[in-house]
Formats: C-alpha cells, sequence, structure tokens
C-alpha cells in the first residue's frame, strides 16, 4: 500500500480488521498449515474464519473465531442436493455460516424462476441451522444486466449476503461489482466482496463503496498496513 491514501478512506483503513472474513482455501496445503493459519489469525480481530469443510473438525475446537465454510465451490453447478448435504455436514462440524456458489449455469441461461428455487432452498436449509448464508455470485462470469437479476433474486430468498467471487474465477472482484449489486438491491442484504483483495486501500475502497465485509486471504497483511495507517498519511 501507498504511503499516502484519500483522507476519506482513512478510517475505513483503521477499522478493517472487523470486516474481513480471514480465508484459507488451499488445496495444496497440508493439515499443519491450516493449524499454523489459524494460529496466526487468533492474534486479530477477524470478522470470521472461512475453511473447507474437510478441515472443520481440526479448525473448529482451536479457534476464538465465528467459522465459517464453502459449499458447492468453486464451480457451483453441483446438485442442490449435494449443496443442501453439505451444509448438513457444516452446520454438523460446528460451522455457522456458509459461503454457497450458485448455480451459475441457470443464471447464464436465463432460468430466473429455478435459480430462485434453489437460492430459496440453500437459504432454508441454512436457516434451519441457524447459520448465516452468503451467495456467491461470481461477478466474474456475468454481465451487467446478470448482475443485477441475479443480486435481485438473491436479496428476495431472504439471504444475509451477496458474495462476489470465490477467488476462482477468470478474476476478481471489481469496485463496479459492488456499484453494480448496490444499485440493484433495497438494502435488505448485505455485500460481501471477495476475490483479488490484497491490501488496505483495495479494502477500504470496497467497503467505501457499499461491501459490508471483505473475503481475503491476505487479512493479516491487510490488519498489519492498518495498524500503520496515521493522519498524516492521507491527502
Amino acid at each position: 500500500m501507498s504511503n499516502r491514501v484519500p483522507c476519506y478512506l482513512l478510517d475505513l483503513i483503521r477499522s478493517l480488521e472487523a470486516s474481513i472474513d480471514q480465508t484459507m482455501l488451499r488445496m495444496d496445503a497440508t493439515e499443519k498449515e491450516y493449524i499454523s493459519f489459524i494460529e496466526t489469525s487468533e492474534k486479530y480481530g477477524f470478522r470470521a474464519i472461512i475453511v473447507p469443510q474437510a478441515v472443520l473438525s481440526l479448525v473448529v475446537p482451536v479457534t476464538k473465531h465465528v467459522v465459517g465454510t464453502v459449499v458447492g465451490f468453486p464451480s457451483g453447478y453441483s446438485s442442490l442436493k449435494v449443496k443442501l448435504s453439505e451444509i448438513d455436514f457444516a452446520a454438523n462440524s460446528g460451522a455457522r455460516e456458509v459461503d454457497v456458489v450458485v448455480n451459475t449455469i441457470l443464471a447464464k441461461s436465463g432460468k430466473w424462476g429455478e435459480l430462485a428455487s434453489e437460492v430459496s432452498k440453500i437459504v432454508g436449509r441454512a436457516r434451519e441451522y441457524g447459520m448465516l448464508v452468503k451467495i456467491i455470485i461470481e461477478t466474474s462470469v456475468l454481465r451487467r444486466d446478470e448482475i443485477e437479476t441475479i443480486s435481485k433474486v438473491v436479496e428476495d430468498s431472504g439471504a444475509d449476503f451477496i458474495k462476489t467471487n470465490t477467488g476462482f474465477g477468470t478474476r476478481g472482484v471489481l469496485p463496479s461489482d459492488i456499484l453494480t449489486i448496490r444499485s440493484s438491491i433495497a438494502g435488505r442484504c448485505k455485500i460481501k466482496a471477495s476475490g483479488g483483495i490484497r491490501t488496505a486501500l483495495d479494502a477500504a475502497l470496497m467497503l467505501y463503496l457499499g461491501a459490508h465485509v471483505i473475503g481475503t486471504s491476505h487479512g493479516v497483511e491487510i490488519a498489519e498496513q492498518a495498524k500503520k495507517a496515521s493522519i498524516e498519511s492521507c491527502f
């Protein structure tokens, strides 16, 4: 991050830590690396920790943080039955939040009724367990008009968050994604910006534009950058 940032972002930078979903979803990591990730993250006041279902049994007992996991990840085209089963497993393994990838094939095909039905059932199953649910729409594969429509569908489902990206798509989140989502919904649903957010300035900009939560695997670096921010650093 540059030594000087716009002053209107400074307050957001200072408060970033509590807005971060600190994430590790690496398929090439060992169990020891996941535990090390948790141990390092314990020093910070992150909003939540997001890890794969495969390590929930290792992570849940050793962290002070709220633990979330991913469902239908990263492609989203597994069947609804499989996604619901994953939510069952996540809840029974101690996760309190699920980030669920929507079936973008339905969105690209204009099958909005089928998509709405899927999302509604996903939200309903999560609610049975008292879980918070974020629906990942994967903006990297959607046109602007598709982002607008799918955002309305997700909000109408009663989901807690519209999440922008998996981080495994063709690109990460863009500022325009946040603006498009924000202008498409009534405000009953919050926004989680995710994918390619690596600096405190990146994160603060997303919050400034209307995101409520930042999903990133660079939470520690961002938190450390935020601690160094001072009034002398802004213009």
